[in-house]
């Protein structure tokens, strides 16, 4: 197994707002891809993503260098966080009421809805990553549409085209949440066992 198929074998349980629709054959046979709106609120979070991505190493020999500086664009960081997220929830209605449950890798994505979608369909994805707001754009081919037991289709998508730069955020993505999860387990894990030995000595 090649490192990239590594890195798209990751996958992750996850909240996020999604929204699909069927594509045309029109829109398939269009060699651009999916259009992307370089004004729309949505993109403009996605480049701030990538440029952080982007300035990530020269941050690092900031924060060696001088801490107090790299405190300091901590800082701005987070207030340009704040802002994009309350710009996001005021500019589109995706962001706060299609937010659902899904399984999701660099590969493909599992999720539940209610209707059956055709084996082989293709999807026009979109959805938006937390906690930074990026949103990605995918053409996606159905592989699974199984009726659950309340009545729900749970599908999964591989995704057919999708940009690389926004490959390679979900891929950050889904490697910092399970560096979150296997931390929180470690700290919970510590929790029991500090709580165990306490109680061994009462």
């Amino acid at each position: 197994m090649s490192e990239q198929e590594r890195r798209d074998f990751f996958r992750v349980d996850d909240e996020i707002a999604l929204n699909y629709r069927v594509a045309t054959e029109d829109e398939l046979n269009n060699n651009e891809g999916l259009r992307v709106n370089e004004a729309d609120s949505l993109s403009l979070a996605t480049e701030l993503e990538k440029m952080k991505a982007a300035s990530r190493i020269h941050f690092r020999h900031v924060e060696k260098e001088t801490p107090e500086v790299a405190r300091y664009f901590t800082h701005i960081e987070k207030k340009i966080d704040l802002i994009a997220r309350h710009v996001m929830m005021g500019a589109d209605g995706l962001f706060t009421k299609n937010t659902q449950s899904v399984s999701i890798s660099a590969s493909g994505l599992g999720f539940t809805t209610d209707e059956a979608l055709q084996l082989d369909a293709m999807l026009e994805l979109k959805f938006i990553l937390n906690p930074s707001l990026t949103c990605i754009h995918s053409y996606s081919k159905v592989v699974t549409c199984d009726l659950q037991g309340d009545g729900k289709y749970k599908i999964a998508v591989e995704f057919s085209w999708l940009n690389e730069d926004d490959r390679e955020i979900l891929i950050r993505h889904v490697v910092q949440k399970q560096m979150n999860e296997i931390r929180d387990h470690k700290s919970v894990s510590y929790t029991h066992l500090r709580a165990h030995e306490t109680l061994r000595y009462l």
